[in-house]
């Protein structure tokens, strides 16, 4: 359906529900009614606004139903015509006084404000303008009881200027009709211009002819021509400028701007290129605001939610004190959060707003034209130009085994981020993080990945765990999205096949199992057990250790991750007469070995592999001596470029260290890969790992996106009974080298 028949059903149907409305059957019994709240709705059904109509009335009702369900008051809104026309607007507000109204939302244009104003105050009765932004209205003495919830034109006036001047036009006329609002609004901007307008020319309200003035302007040499109009006289202004074939630069205020114009021509094309402002609303407070969007109705977006905000504001007013309204009205207007932004009513009935958005008209032959804010203008910055948001996704194991190390984990995916944004904030990029939990767990990464994939992220750093990251990947990969892991380290990942566009900054588990096996030899073990999780971290690294050991294991045990007794398993180790143990865990378990080892007094070599190593370990047990003499092997850093492990460790955050470096390298590298090529993130991922230099290290990725690593660390717990353990790593393994003591 496009978008002038939709405008024209929707006037029907608001048409069809006011004929309803008049309709009985004398034969029905009637009910005793409850006291209705007549708010009264100055809308501009007819005249220069009609286009637009529908979406103000739209969010004055919309309000009303939210008011009636929020108290038990029951409000009515009942709605005039205002014409943007003064006479007109007079008898309807005259109406409204006879109709009982306890205050009025409207109007929407300044003349018929003003006049609207004469009659309501004569009669006590606030109003607040949802859309009249003409300077005199500003005069609390001149036009009592009256409030808006837009800036004056006295603010636009500037931001107008701006906007001409940041699109590079030098001498511009203005071209206005000659009613309160065009008179003021003109005034306004050609105080704000720097020198001179090439020429300013007013125009009746009601003309249905503008060849003379656009023929002055063509005459004058003049660059530029701001319209200060409504939305049918902008429209025919636009026309003749099309007619006469004259190449210039359009500019209008609030008055046409949003779709309602592009319902009004015929020929969108002739509005191509035409900037607008009109009133930022900052911060939306509410659902109504994704409400309207979803109803599809055009009209000037800003006016229809300060239309609901108007209505609103009355009804909560009336609530809160509705003997006396107007002071009510000034107090619910004081910090008050609105669907058209944060609003705080000045002591003349002013608000200062948020600023000015400008936008954009651009078609092209046949097609639907379109309308989009791209930059904004405030008193204190002037024209902005937003960034470009850049969503990168972010699993983090906040919840399950290795919560205890997710804050690390945290940290340096954020602090990437703070360090893409002062790379690229210039260039005019915004980089976001969006995290998620993947909990460790394979369905909860998958969920947690759909998440991602519905926020519009362009790659993921992550998952920590395995199984996690092997179930996020078949959803990431299926919607073509890239995915670096900082931690996942089974070997089953190599398989670019089954795991396309995945890499992964950490070595598989297939270099990790021999590393673990040297490590034991290192420190004579000579009859080991393996413990293991059954999972797809646990299970892998396990294999890889029983394959790179020379000879038979002592015990090779399984058990499940969610396990909350490991006694039997212990029990079995000890009866088997193992020499030492090593635990293929992440935190929460490897404590429990650990206790369970000291609760049944075994003595016995202790090692672990990545999962639970770091500082995280020692804050989950509540004796730090039951890991004293237990070694582990954990990836190793080789060089660390950059600032990043300095500022980790002064941020004294407990955690994996080397997996709080990857995980800020997974997020930097996704960075760095979107500079170099937005259109083919795997290809650009690939690429800027190509001797990449992270704060985990010199890392090149294999074309299975694996990376060969550095080595593994060989760290070592120590406990006392009265002191806190202590986390030390003394070696390191190589495959080229084997163990090595490391550098005093």
């Amino acid at each position: 359906m496009n978008r002038k028949l939709l405008t024209a059903l929707l006037t029907l149907t608001f048409m069809s529900a006011a004929l309803a409305g008049c309709v009985g059957n004398e034969d029905e019994t009637t009910e005793p009614t409850q006291n209705v709240v007549k708010i009264g709705f100055l809308n501009p059904a007819t005249g220069p606004l009609a286009q637009d109509a529908a979406g103000f009335e739209y969010g004055g009702q919309q309000a009303v139903v939210d008011l009636n369900a929020a108290d038990g008051t029951v409000f009515e809104l009942v709605v005039a015509d205002s014409g943007c026309d003064g006479t007109v607007g007079a008898a309807a507000a005259q109406s409204l006084v006879d109709a009982n109204v306890v205050a009025v939302a409207g109007a929407a244009c300044s003349g018929a404000s003003m006049a609207a104003n004469a009659v309501l105050s004569a009669a006590g009765i606030p109003m607040i303008s949802y859309a009249s932004t003409n300077p005199s209205l500003s005069d609390a003495t001149a036009y009592p009881d009256f409030f808006r919830v837009v800036p004056s034109d006295a603010i636009q006036g500037p931001a107008a200027a701006a906007m001409m001047v940041d699109a590079q036009a030098t001498n511009p006329a203005i071209l206005h009709m000659t009613n309160d609002y065009g008179s003021g609004f003109a005034d306004a901007i050609e105080d704000a211009w720097t020198g001179d307008v090439c020429a300013k020319i007013g125009y009746a309200e009601t003309t249905t002819d503008v060849s003379a003035e656009v023929s002055q302007i063509a005459s004058a040499g003049c660059d530029a021509v701001f319209m200060v109009s409504y939305v049918t006289d902008a429209a025919l202004i636009l026309n003749e400028v099309a007619a006469q074939n004259l190449s210039i630069m359009l500019f209008s205020g609030d008055g046409p701007a949003g779709e309602g114009l592009l319902v009004e021509l015929s020929d969108d094309t002739v509005a191509s290129s035409l900037k607008v402002t009109a009133p930022r609303a900052g911060s939306s407070f509410g659902d109504f605001e994704a409400r309207y969007d979803a109803a599809g109705i055009p009209s000037i977006k800003q006016y229809v939610l300060t239309s609901y905000d108007a209505v609103s504001i009355i009804g909560k007013a009336h609530n809160a004190n509705a003997a006396d309204l107007d002071a009510s009205i000034r107090s619910v207007g004081t910090g008050y959060e609105g669907a058209s932004g944060l609003h705080t009513f000045l002591t003349n009935g002013d608000v200062g707003g948020a600023g000015y958005d400008i936008c954009t008209y651009s078609a092209t032959g046949a097609e639907d034209g379109a309308y989009e804010c791209n930059a904004y203008w405030t008193v204190a910055d002037g024209v902005t130009i937003p960034k470009t948001v850049i969503k990168l996704g972010f699993m983090n194991p906040l919840t399950g085994p290795l919560a205890q190390d997710a804050a690390g984990f945290q940290y340096g995916a954020q602090q990437a981020i703070v360090d893409l944004n002062a790379a690229y904030g210039a260039m005019g990029f915004e980089y976001q993080l969006v995290e998620v939990d993947s909990g460790c767990d394979g369905t909860a990464a998958a969920a947690a990945a759909q998440t991602l994939v519905d926020s519009g992220v362009i790659a993921v750093g992550g998952a920590a765990c395995s199984g996690a990251t092997m179930s996020a990947n078949a959803v990431l990969s299926a919607a073509g999205i890239p995915m670096i892991s900082y931690a996942s380290t089974n070997p089953s990942l190599s398989n670019a096949s089954a795991y396309p566009d995945f890499f992964r900054i950490v070595p598989s588990d297939a270099i990790q199992g021999p590393a673990a096996a040297a490590m034991m030899e290192e420190m004579g073990a000579t009859n080991p057990a393996i413990i293991h999780m059954t999972n797809d971290y646990g299970s892998g690294f396990a294999d890889a250790i029983e394959d790179a050991w020379n000879g038979t294991l002592c015990q090779k045990i399984g058990y499940a991750e969610t396990a909350t007794s490991i006694a039997s398993e212990i029990t079995q180790i000890a009866d088997a007469g193992c020499d030492s143990i090593f635990m293929v865990s992440y935190v929460t378990d490897a404590a429990m070995i650990l206790n369970e080892i000291s609760t049944q007094g075994l003595d016995i070599m202790l090692f672990s592999g990545d999962g639970p190593a770091g500082e995280g370990l020692l804050e989950e047990l509540s004796d730090d001596v039951a890991a004293d003499g237990l070694y582990v092997t954990t990836p190793r850093a080789g060089s660390s470029f950059g600032d990043f492990e300095a500022r980790y460790d002064a941020s004294n955050i407990s955690s994996i260290k080397a997996y709080d470096l990857t995980s800020y390298d997974s997020i930097m590298m996704i960075g760095a890969a979107h500079q170099l090529d937005s259109t083919a993130m795997s290809t650009s991922i690939a690429t800027t790992g190509t001797a990449y230099e992270g704060a985990s290290g010199l890392h090149t990725f294999l074309t299975n996106g694996d990376v060969g690593g550095a080595g593994y660390d060989i760290c070592g717990y120590a406990a006392a009974a009265t002191d806190d353990g202590t986390f030390t790593c003394t070696k390191y393994w190589t495959v080229a080298d084997g163990v090595q003591d490391n550098a005093a």
